[in-house]
């Protein structure tokens, strides 16, 4: 874990680094852990993402099913005994109906649901349907390539070489940033952190001067 020397401070993911603030002090370090892409892709994952497939689909029709509980039967104790039930019949391989069948014979045999074998049977293509989609949204979420976002702690004038960094070298992530230190009176922050800078951040504060666009005609005298 390397800390951050420089004046300018950072909190936040960028690729594979993580910049955070532990014990008062901001330090840096390579993100652990399998990444994304290769969990969903790489073949020796392959029954991982099967049994946490199976899971994740279970858990969704086990939730169509215990909605139906009436408020005052429901628990903790009931909710974490119907998942591991909905786990098992999915596992079994049976089909997505049978297993709401038995899910709702399961919960009726313990007098806590609110919606009769008749009704829910009429309920089925329904809850079929939803259960579906549910399935397809989180399909996209989890396609849908989260942005990184970091947050930078300015705490005196930036270098000219810092604010060309910042110009030229942020396109490629989600940064914000927070003007906190010792300033000269009147110190405007300069235009190239415009449309970037937030009110505060854990408790950091900007009271500085924003930046604004400076429009200035010249005539050039000609000869």
């Amino acid at each position: 874990m390397a800390k951050q020397t420089s004046s300018i401070k950072a909190v936040g993911t960028v690729e594979k680094l993580n910049f955070y603030k532990e014990k008062g002090e901001y330090r840096a370090r390579a993100k652990t852990g399998v990444d994304t892409e290769r969990y969903l892709n790489d073949a020796a994952f392959a029954n991982t993402r099967a049994s946490s497939g199976r899971f994740g689909w279970s858990s969704i029709l086990n939730s169509l099913v215990y909605r139906y509980v009436m408020p005052g039967c429901k628990s903790g104790t009931l909710s974490s005994l119907c998942m591991k039930k909905s786990f098992a019949l999915v596992n079994e391989g049976i089909s997505d109906e049978e297993v709401l069948r038995r899910l709702h014979s399961f919960l009726d045999s313990l007098h806590c649901l609110a919606i009769s074998a008749e009704d829910f049977e009429q309920c089925l293509p329904a809850l079929l349907r939803e259960a579906e989609a549910r399935e397809q949204d989180k399909q996209a979420r989890r396609k849908k390539k989260k942005n990184e976002k970091i947050t930078f702690i300015i705490s005196e004038p930036p270098t000219e070489e810092d604010k060309e960094l910042f110009m030229n070298e942020s396109d490629d992530f989600d940064w914000q940033v927070v003007f906190a230190g010792e300033f000269p009176k009147d110190y405007e922050i300069p235009i190239c952190f415009a449309g970037r800078i937030i009110d505060e951040f854990r408790g950091l504060k900007t009271v500085l001067k924003r930046p604004r666009e400076k429009i200035r005609d010249e005539w050039v005298p000609m000869e």
